[in-house]
C-alpha cells in the first residue's frame, strides 16, 4: 500500500519520534511511505532548496497516487490540514487523523469532530496505541 504520511514541516515537530516509529512500523509491514523526506531532522532546510511550486506539484501527485493518508494532527499545520481536507473533499480515499488524546482540547475540532465517511479519527495515548492502530488497519 502507498501511504501519504502527513506531518508538519514548519510547525511543531514534537511528535517527530512517534511519526518516525509509525513510518518504520508501516514499512516493516511492506508499505511504501511516499513522504519519507518528512522523517528528516531538517525537513525545512531540505525543502528550502525546492521551489514552492515544485513542492506543491510533487505533494499533490503523491496525494493522488496514494492509497491512504495518515495525518498526525495534534498540532496546527496548514499543510496537513490542506492535504487532509483536499483528500476528504474528493471522498474517494480513506484518511486517518491521528492526534494525542491528552491534547484533544487544543486539537482542531475539524479533526476531532470529523464525521465524514472516509475519515477515521485515531486518538492515541502512547506508542502502544499506535502499534495497535497499525496492527488493526495495516
Amino acid at each position: 500500500m502507498k501511504i501519504y504520511l502527513a506531518f508538519t514541516v514548519v510547525g511543531n515537530r514534537e511528535k517527530f519520534e512517534l511519526v518516525s516509529n509509525l513510518a518504520l512500523l508501516l514499512q516493516n509491514r511492506g508499505h511504501k511511505i511516499l513522504t519519507t523526506h518528512l522523517l528528516s531532522k531538517t525537513p525545512r532546510l531540505d525543502e528550502s532548496m525546492k521551489s514552492p511550486e515544485y513542492v506543491f506539484e510533487r505533494d499533490m501527485k503523491w496525494i493522488e497516487d496514494c492509497d491512504v493518508i495518515i495525518a498526525e494532527a495534534s498540532f496546527t499545520s496548514f499543510g496537513v490540514g490542506f492535504e487532509a481536507g483536499y483528500l476528504l473533499g474528493k471522498g474517494k480515499k480513506k484518511i486517518y487523523l491521528l492526534y494525542d488524546a491528552s491534547m484533544k482540547e487544543s486539537v482542531s475540532k475539524m479533526a476531532t469532530g470529523n464525521t465524514m465517511k472516509k475519515c477515521v479519527r485515531v486518538p492515541y495515548n502512547s506508542m502502544s496505541d499506535i502499534y495497535k492502530f497499525v496492527q488493526e488497519n495495516f
